[in-house]
């Protein structure tokens, strides 16, 4: 992993873009920024444009911001999605022989220590890593409604990997230094905004009855400590309740745009992080490097910050 010290320095300017996915056009949050030394500055927010099925209008938005006439065509652009953009291993294995009928692949409770063995078919190695780090995990790809928002983010990308207009895979990185014109990473925006809370408690800002309370400090108070704005670009937005609100789809974008900081500055932890790493070797039993990368190219990875290692933690969904 190249050194964060010489980050900074080879990465200034470079724009990071946060997709907050969702399974229609209208409900992704977006929002960019140009990172500055260790800092990113949030220069745009914004929600999606399209229609319930159609992403083509979103698609012309994200394609505005890498390539449009204000874009630094000479900076590499970073997309910092929340979103699964892979499927678990043992699921897809287990499809590939699977008849009607017959049970899925090997009995997944065999031995096992997890108290709902369908875990190991369901959720991804990165999901379950982080419900072993923290309390709740990140939907389950292979069980939950979460599935749609993950076609959707690959058909993003899909769409934006070749300007010529044929699909083409965006490349998944592995190391910021492998960023070159565009690549794309997954992170989460709730571990982001626990990293950035520094030790306080959890802040609901989806549905609790403290949510509007909290979006508000979130953003009047939080993010500025970890990011620079250049105007008021999470201004309050007028709901169907007629009461000013900030959006959470908006928030969680710029989350991923920290997210995206966190992970060009070397301090996320990967596959290969010495804990991530010991991690998957005893739940593998395989500890090659073989062994993760077949983990990588079917499943990918959440990035998130190395510090915030707390136990309490609450229920979450994405």
């Amino acid at each position: 992993m190249t050194s964060s010290e010489a980050l900074p320095a080879n990465f200034d300017g470079v724009q990071i873009i946060g997709i907050d996915c969702a399974a229609k056009a209208e409900d992704f949050g977006l929002a960019r920024g140009r990172v500055h030394g260790r800092t990113v500055e949030i220069v745009e927010v914004d929600k999606g444009k399209g229609s319930k099925n159609r992403l083509d209008a979103l698609v012309k938005q994200v394609r505005c911001w890498i390539y449009g006439d204000d874009a630094d065509r000479t900076k590499a652009t970073l997309l910092a999605l929340d979103a699964p953009l892979g499927w678990p291993l043992q699921l897809t294995r287990a499809l590939r022989t699977h008849s009607a009928g017959a049970p899925l692949g090997r009995p997944s409770d065999a031995g096992s220590k997890d108290p709902n063995p369908g875990n190991y078919l369901f959720r991804r190695y990165a999901d379950r890593f982080i419900a072993h780090k923290f309390r709740g995990a990140p939907l389950d790809i292979g069980a939950d409604r979460i599935a749609r928002v993950a076609r959707s983010a690959l058909e993003l990308l899909g769409q934006l990997g070749d300007s010529k207009g044929r699909p083409s895979a965006v490349p998944l990185l592995w190391d910021p230094a492998d960023l070159e014109q565009l690549g794309t990473i997954e992170v989460y925006p709730r571990l982001t905004l626990l990293y950035a809370q520094s030790g306080d408690d959890e802040l609901h800002y989806k549905s609790s009855k403290d949510a509007e309370e909290n979006r508000r400090k979130i953003v009047e108070k939080i993010l500025p400590a970890h990011l620079k704005f250049n105007k008021d670009d999470l201004r309050p937005t007028r709901l169907k309740t007629e009461s000013l609100d900030y959006d959470h789809d908006r928030i969680d974008a710029v989350l991923c745009v920290l997210a995206g900081l966190h992970f060009l500055l070397a301090e996320s932890v990967g596959p290969e992080h010495l804990e991530a790493a010991a991690w998957l070797a005893a739940e593998t039993g395989t500890p090659t490097a073989a062994r993760v990368d077949e983990i990588k190219a079917s499943e990918g990875w959440i990035w998130f910050h190395q510090e915030k290692d707390r136990q309490e933690r609450t229920d979450t969904t994405r």
